[in-house]
């Protein structure tokens, strides 16, 4: 992958995680973008710096963890030792995902026993307020990518956008949540029994 390449990603990525109306995989990670415009960028030595140490796929995973974290976030910003940061904690993540994943699932089968709640009242919002589930991917307790996946098998998302009553945290993490959906990858058979094992 050359510098220009890995410019027009990061466009793509960025783009994606900002607009309404852009979709990376449905646009096909095309952008208006020129060979000549990347020419007179100052910052084009930070796009060639990526390019010796990353290939194309884990440059994709590079921004799209680093723009999901902070989708203000500049390239400058990016190739610093935050950047690797936020990349390696995402790479550790996904690849022990179903060990990190079934973690979380005990982690609110014990909060459920612990607080003396059902299972159904980790998603129920109350008088507008965040519900239980929310708030502990809110202080890190459990990680999106657990959220993504029993929304995928549960769908309570598009039930918080209309039920939640603040309009400050939740909107900006429900889009910033959908837009990293494309991005994550799991078995969802193998999540659903584990699921099952723990929660049924």
């Amino acid at each position: 992958m050359n510098s220009y390449e890995a410019y027009t990603l990061y466009l793509a990525i960025k783009l994606h995680f900002t607009s309404n109306t852009y979709d990376f995989y449905k646009h096909n990670a095309k952008v208006n973008s020129s060979f000549n415009t990347f020419l007179k960028r100052n910052d084009r030595f930070f796009f060639h710096k990526l390019t010796t140490k990353y290939n194309k796929e884990e440059m994709l995973e590079y921004f799209v963890s680093n723009f999901f974290h902070n989708s203000k976030t500049w390239i400058g910003n990016l190739v610093r030792a935050d950047g690797e940061t936020i990349y390696n904690k995402w790479t550790k993540y996904n690849q022990s995902f179903t060990y990190n994943f079934r973690g979380d699932c005990v982690l609110l089968s014990n909060t459920i026993n612990d607080s003396g709640i059902r299972f159904d009242d980790l998603f129920h919002v109350a008088n507008g307020q965040h519900p239980k589930l929310l708030r502990l991917f809110l202080s890190e307790k459990i990680s999106v990518q657990t959220l993504i996946i029993l929304d995928k098998v549960l769908s309570f998302i598009k039930k918080w956008d209309k039920e939640i009553g603040e309009n400050v945290i939740w909107p900006e993490k429900s889009f910033k949540i959908k837009k990293l959906k494309p991005f994550v990858n799991f078995n969802l058979t193998k999540c659903k029994f584990i699921m099952k094992e723990i929660f049924v």
